[in-house]
């Protein structure tokens, strides 16, 4: 009990609580942060503030509705006010896991627990909606760089932002890749995890290799007959990726709002939202918690051309409070559903996946 704190999931909490802090108080309290903004005569149109939390909302609002549409779809008593709290504790338990990991085992777990939905089920009808976000999110990043090259090599920071891009692209094609690939070729799959957990068994990572495996291939047998299934559905996934690709939108505005707010209006919607997409597309494999640190640093990098007169700084702290502090503000009481539940909702998870 003594070093219970001493453990490391503790440090890394502390560390990560600690590095926020530090951020949010650099951002309002440093030379042109959101400090001297309020003090000074600039004046802030709150009305495109108001505007920027709407779009927000809209996101998390679209989020519900992707999850009612997959769920609903072969669970017919699963309600819109269900999608609503299991969308919301998705989002929390994202924002407060590194690089978003414990939002699915979260949402699975609520599901079983309070709505009787089969694991199996929730679990692959959420990989599919993972599949559509990643797919989406891909093309949007892409047709931003190709429709923007210009803008791209204006910018001041141009080597810095190529490395940033390059470092996005290769993390987000390779999550694509992998995410169609155990979606369309499941003998490749296959190959692939009996690699790995090989390999992982000769360095003693892992024990009983084929009880494993076995585990993961009836899971993969399950999601790969769920896919076909779902590929009957043309109405289901065509609207699922149009309101994906509306969510990823209303996210990209917020910027755009922000910009407005300060009066600005020396660069179009297509730029700031292409920004945007640009800082999610670098911050979104960064193994911490809200990719803190690395989203102020995109955003500082990607948005320096829009933001200026000494405004980048409380534009950064805005935006960062709007999408990210504010979304774990309005999400947190959502979590107490699964208070403490966090390894039962792993364990679980990993349960009902050896057993179906």
């Amino acid at each position: 009990m003594k070093n219970s704190f001493l453990k490391p999931k503790y440090i890394f909490n502390a560390l990560v609580i600690g590095l926020c802090v530090g951020i949010i108080l650099y951002f309002f309290f440093s030379k042109d942060g959101l400090n001297d903004l309020i003090h000074s005569d600039t004046p802030v149109i709150w009305y495109w503030i108001v505007c920027a939390v709407a779009s927000q909302l809209m996101y998390m609002f679209l989020e519900s509705v992707v999850i009612y549409l997959f769920i609903k779809d072969g669970f017919k008593k699963f309600r819109f006010r269900d999608a609503v709290r299991v969308a919301f504790m998705g989002l929390f338990w994202s924002a407060i896991t590194p690089s978003s990991t414990g939002g699915q085992p979260m949402q699975v777990y609520l599901m079983f627990s309070k709505m009787h939905i089969e694991i199996g089920y929730s679990t692959s009808r959420l990989m599919q909606k993972f599949m559509v976000y990643q797919v989406v999110l891909t093309l949007i990043s892409l047709i931003a760089v190709l429709t923007n090259i210009p803008f791209i090599l204006s910018n001041k920071n141009i080597s810095y932002i190529l490395i940033l891009l390059a470092f996005g692209f290769i993390s987000q094609f390779a999550v694509t890749g992998m995410v169609l690939l155990f979606s369309f070729s499941p003998n490749l799959s296959r190959k692939i995890i009996m690699f790995f957990a090989k390999l992982l068994n000769k360095i003693k990572i892992i024990k009983n290799v084929d009880e494993k495996v076995e585990g993961i291939d009836k899971q993969l047998n399950n999601f790969h007959t769920s896919n076909k299934d779902i590929y009957k559905k043309p109405k289901l996934l065509i609207s699922s990726f149009i309101l994906t690709f509306l969510q990823f939108i209303a996210m990209f505005l917020v910027p755009y709002f922000i910009f407005r707010s300060f009066g600005f209006n020396h660069a179009t919607p297509a730029q700031l939202i292409s920004s945007q997409a640009f800082v999610n597309l670098m911050s979104g494999m960064i193994p911490i918690p809200g990719a803190s640190g690395a989203a102020e640093l995109g955003f500082t990098a990607f948005f320096s051309t829009f933001f200026i007169n000494g405004t980048l700084k409380s534009a950064a702290l805005i935006w960062r409070v709007i999408n990210y502090y504010g979304v774990i503000a309005l999400t947190g009481p959502f979590s107490y559903m699964t208070k403490d539940k966090a390894e039962e909702a792993k364990k679980l998870e990993e349960e009902q996946k050896n057993k179906s």
